[in-house]
């Protein structure tokens, strides 16, 4: 289950869920209520959220499908202390990932975060994995950090990482790197201390080491 330890859980539970989860996940946010997880949901970033059927204040498969309407994007499952077929029935179109009965147990956890897995695996396709929990968005291109907050990149900042990330883990040439951000005009003008600027700007948005240089072979990102 290679995707869980990139993927951060909100989970309405206890604490000794969330201790047990944490086996499993980068990091585990507990709240007590699916209102209180919808509110949380709104203002961070979660791969993955576990919603009780239990809780009495609220209906679960309501707020399944605002979580749904706000972003398709991410892996749903329910936690409930006895599995109601009618229940689940009704979750059909919600397109969870599984239900999980309580108390939790590891072989039927485990079975459920497999499909979890899978479904990060799809949603992971356009993540870039960077160093110390960083990740890039190809899609949305957008950088986020370790907390799952938005990196604000500037223009050249942006095109400058997305030049690194495609040839991630090998160096690329400076004067390429010059040509690619600036076109002609790195032809004309002396571009290197435009780019060592930009390269050091950047390098204060990353975690440390993550652009690496060499004076013969330029520069690369380091991932890992």
């Amino acid at each position: 289950m290679y995707n869980l330890k990139f993927s951060s859980l909100l989970l309405v539970g206890d604490i000794e869920e969330k201790y047990f989860f944490e086996k499993y996940f980068k990091k585990v946010e507990l709240v007590y209520s699916n209102k209180e997880a919808l509110k949380v949901f709104n203002k961070n970033i979660f791969s993955v959220i576990f919603l009780s059927c239990d809780t009495l204040d609220d209906d679960v498969f309501e707020i399944c499908w605002k979580i749904r309407k706000s972003n398709h994007n991410i892996a749903l499952a329910l936690l409930t202390n006895s599995i109601d077929i009618d229940k689940l029935k009704k979750a059909l179109p919600l397109h969870l990932s599984g239900c999980i009965e309580r108390p939790v147990k590891k072989e039927s956890v485990e079975e459920v975060l497999k499909f979890v897995d899978r479904e990060l695996d799809f949603i992971y396709k356009n993540v870039i994995h960077l160093k110390n929990g960083y990740y890039f968005n190809k899609d949305k291109k957008i950088l986020y950090n370790n907390l799952y907050n938005e990196v604000k990149l500037t223009k050249n900042e942006l095109r400058l990482l997305i030049i690194l990330i495609k040839s991630k883990d090998r160096f690329i040439a400076g004067e390429q790197i010059e040509h690619e951000l600036w076109e002609d005009d790195s032809l004309e003008v002396d571009c290197v201390n435009r780019l060592k600027n930009l390269i050091y700007h950047l390098r204060k948005k990353l975690p440390k080491d993550s652009i690496i240089n060499n004076y013969r072979l330029g520069y690369k990102l380091s991932c890992f």
